[in-house]
């Protein structure tokens, strides 16, 4: 085991009983922790096999949880009370404020004596595949990470004896097709398969329609799920079928493409294009699960791979100092796609995502962070015409040009802007700005969607994995934004 595991549960929930029953069929140490003690072990980030009895109250602070679900694997009892039988008072409401913290654990299982046995061998199983979790109060979910594990993964996510909707492109459909429907047939999931064509442009409501309609026609009730297997397309356009259809199944996410992984598997953001508007219409709908296989990496488009990297980069800059420096000293193993090596930088990603979601999940603030590089990325991805640039080539160059805005308002040191730049050289991605896109590019940033009146909430980087939102004046941003092109 790479993590402790903590046994959380509310009231009535006999988790000091069944922390115990696991820690000696593992034969490792059993603790007990309040509050202090569970700060002093996630301080000293414990990496040995330990189980852990939290005190219930622990886990109604959400701050708490969210550091304890990225530090160790949690494994949440279930209580046998009832609501009447608490001894609180408020009845139902406050016996449901009281148990939904604990539905956000990487598990959640039954100490009934007929199913204790089992639920000792489910906790250990999840605490050896040690996956991430995703703090969504009741719907909180796993993401696993690895090689080779889309097959058992799925089939365990998947409802015995009823319908699955697969969702797909046209492209992961010529390659994965066939074997995805093999999963499917040995969970004896009947398959209703939605293939749409691949491409950007066609993530739009007459997709959307045309899938709903095949929904209907094959059958597809609540008892169903949805399975979206592809790129970042597939998995907006599938998470919002899950979203809309019956009012909301399901769903099982599968991303096939770097950026999905790192980027769109995590935070339940559903949603397809309408006109000019990115994502306009969509819905936080969060998955049943989510399985990132590094293995389909390898058949990834070389610019579209690439792209990603700067995704990779910016997460790397906002919350895991260690994979920076890790993309610094391995660049070669991330372009060659080392699918040992890619295992962790997309777990590290997800690791970062996850802990920021779960504070902010309907991204009301905190998750702003993870829009570092994306204000003066969006404007150069449209002055460029969109389709010159991917968004991870734009991004790459909106690092860069956030970076130097903050050496320039004395936020970032001028060292971390030169390691960023000879990173993405590295990695193979664009670096050079030139004063007169940038001048362009200064009368798009107004309709960032980050604007409030006539500033911008700007991402700087005042370290490896310390970053900030400032204000920045609209008008001033403007000015700035042709000084920081490349000196000649």
């Amino acid at each position: 085991m790479i993590r402790p595991l903590l046994v959380v549960g509310p009231p009535g929930s006999r988790k000091s009983e069944f922390a115990g029953l696991v820690a000696r069929r593992v034969g490792c140490r059993l603790e007990e922790a309040d509050a202090t003690a569970l700060e002093v072990l996630l301080a000293k980030g414990v990496s040995e096999s330990t189980v852990v009895d939290v005190a219930s109250e622990v886990w109604l602070d959400r701050l708490t949880r969210v550091r304890a679900l990225d530090r160790s694997v949690v494994v949440s009892v279930e209580s046998k009370l009832e609501p009447d039988g608490a001894s609180t008072t408020g009845g139902v409401d406050l016996w449901r404020y009281v148990t939904v913290p604990f539905r956000e654990s990487h598990e959640n299982v039954s100490c009934s004596p007929e199913a204790r046995e089992t639920a000792v061998d489910q906790v250990i199983e999840v605490w050896r595949r040690d996956p991430i979790a995703v703090a969504a109060g009741e719907r909180s979910y796993v993401i696993d990470v690895g090689q080779g594990i889309f097959e058992a993964r799925c089939e365990s996510l998947l409802a015995r004896d009823v319908a699955t909707l697969f969702v797909t492109d046209s492209n992961v459909e010529r390659l994965y097709g066939e074997r995805v429907r093999h999963v499917l047939a040995r969970a004896n999931s009947r398959s209703v398969v939605a293939v749409f064509t691949a491409g950007e442009e066609q993530k739009n409501l007459a997709t959307l329609q045309r899938i709903l309609e095949q929904a209907q026609r094959g059958g597809i009730d609540r008892t169903c799920r949805v399975l979206a297997f592809g790129g970042g397309v597939v998995t907006d356009v599938g998470g919002f079928v899950a979203a809309t259809w019956m009012r909301g199944l399901q769903w099982i996410s599968a991303p096939t493409t770097l950026l999905g992984m790192v980027d769109a598997s995590v935070g339940g953001k559903t949603a397809v294009d309408l006109g000019d508007g990115k994502n306009a219409v969509g819905a936080f709908w969060q998955p049943s699960g989510v399985i990132c296989d590094v293995q389909w990496l390898r058949s990834e488009g070389d610019r579209n791979y690439s792209s990603a990297l700067a995704e990779v980069v910016k997460t790397a800059i906002v919350g895991d100092s260690e994979l920076f420096r890790l993309l610094e000293v391995n660049s070669e193993s991330a372009i060659a796609r080392d699918v040992e090596f890619m295992a962790d930088v997309v777990r590290r990603c997800i690791r970062v995502k996850a802990r920021v979601v779960g504070l902010d999940e309907r991204e009301v603030g905190l998750r702003a962070v993870l829009n570092l590089g994306h204000t003066i990325g969006h404007a150069l991805e449209v002055v460029g015409g969109l389709g010159k640039r991917t968004h991870g080539e734009a991004v790459s160059l909106g690092l860069v040009a956030a970076c130097r805005l903050g050496v320039r308002l004395g936020i970032t040191p001028e060292s971390l802007e030169e390691r960023v730049v000879l990173l993405l050289r590295r990695l193979g991605l664009p670096s050079e700005l030139g004063a007169e896109e940038l001048r362009e590019a200064s009368g798009i940033v107004g309709f960032d969607k980050k604007r409030v009146g006539s500033s911008v909430k700007f991402v700087f980087a005042k370290a490896l994995g310390d970053v900030i939102i400032g204000p920045v004046a609209l008008e001033e941003l403007r000015r700035l934004m042709p000084e920081l092109a490349d000196r000649a």
